[in-house]
């Protein structure tokens, strides 16, 4: 099995980054207008979110995404896409490529600036993103996945015209 792209680690960073920046231009806000306005609030209320912060930039920034790195796995096999995620609840998706209806893939400014893409594939109940991988590497997974596709749709024309239906008729009466 594969994981994400290394560099995945430091796209996860800059994301959380950016928002524990807006979740400290906020509290810098609301501590502006308690002090502007003179409002009633206790400074404990700024105490509690100050720790809240800077919880969430050890979490979000330095722990979680190596964590999330280590945990995220992908496989290409000859039948199916196999997904397993998760830091505590493991979940392994598997996505047979005759359920298979569209593959994208997706790009974020952050993102581009690292090479690294994102893989989608659409089924008819869900689908699942492969998340991080290089951007050489995810066109080069979209190519393989839509020639699979293309192949399993060509058996399935060759099936039809041969007179099978893929069922078997039975003349038995029950």
């Amino acid at each position: 099995m594969k994981q994400m792209h290394k560099s995945s680690i430091k796209v996860l960073r800059i994301g959380a980054l950016i928002q524990a920046v807006l979740f400290a231009v906020a509290i810098a806000i609301f501590y502006g207008v308690k002090v502007y306005f003179e409002l009633p609030i206790s400074h404990i209320v700024f105490i509690v979110l100050c720790i809240l912060l800077i919880l969430d930039i050890v979490w979000y920034i330095f722990i979680r995404p190596a964590l999330i790195y280590h945990a995220n796995y992908y496989e290409i096999g000859t039948d199916e896409i196999i997904l397993c995620t998760g830091i505590w609840n493991k979940e392994q998706v598997i996505v047979p490529y005759v359920t298979i209806q569209n593959v994208e893939t997706e790009q974020g400014p952050i993102m581009k600036r690292s090479d690294i893409m994102s893989l989608t594939v659409h089924t008819a109940e869900n689908g699942l993103t492969i998340p991080l991988v290089h951007k050489d590497e995810a066109h080069e997974l979209k190519r393989f996945i839509n020639e699979k596709l293309r192949e399993m749709e060509f058996l399935y024309d060759q099936r039809n015209r041969d007179g099978h239906s893929g069922y078997q008729e039975s003349n038995e009466i029950h």
